[in-house]
């Protein structure tokens, strides 16, 4: 801490000594150079002039962001509408397809029930060589 005040010091001095005018003379010159900057910039109207035309872009930038926004909204919007109408009937369309299946396998399988019912009744699936030889076991039981 110490070493720092005196490096300080040191430097405030030095710079005392080679300052090129006092601290009036100085302020005088900075005013002076400002002054002559400010002659630099536009007048104050049409300083005015540029922030209007400015602050009009933004605006009109603004508005059309805005447009563009809703337009992508309403889109976005249509958009999954549609898909969840096609989702719907992509489900119905597959409701459908699965109750036609199940209600065509029902009847193939009940008319293959029907169908085996009715040829273990008859005595042969196919006619038989000898027509007048009666197997036993398929002859009625007549009392004997």
């Amino acid at each position: 801490m110490k070493s720092f005040l005196r490096g300080m010091l040191f430097g405030v001095g030095i710079g005392l000594l080679v300052a090129p005018m006092r601290g009036e003379e100085m302020r005088r010159l900075v005013s002076e150079r400002l002054q002559e900057l400010r002659g630099y910039l536009p007048e104050n109207e049409q300083l005015n002039q540029y922030v209007q035309q400015v602050s009009d872009r933004v605006s009109q930038a603004s508005g059309n962001l805005s447009d563009l926004a809703q337009q992508a909204t309403s889109k976005v919007r249509d958009t999954g509408s549609q898909l969840g109408n096609l989702g719907q009937q992509a489900t119905s369309t597959v409701r459908q397809t699965g109750q036609d299946v199940a209600g065509t396998t029902k009847q193939t399988v009940k008319s293959a029930t029907q169908n085996t019912s009715t040829s273990t009744s008859q005595s042969a699936p196919f006619p038989s060589a000898y027509p007048n030889y009666t197997n036993p076991e398929t002859r009625p039981n007549t009392g004997s």
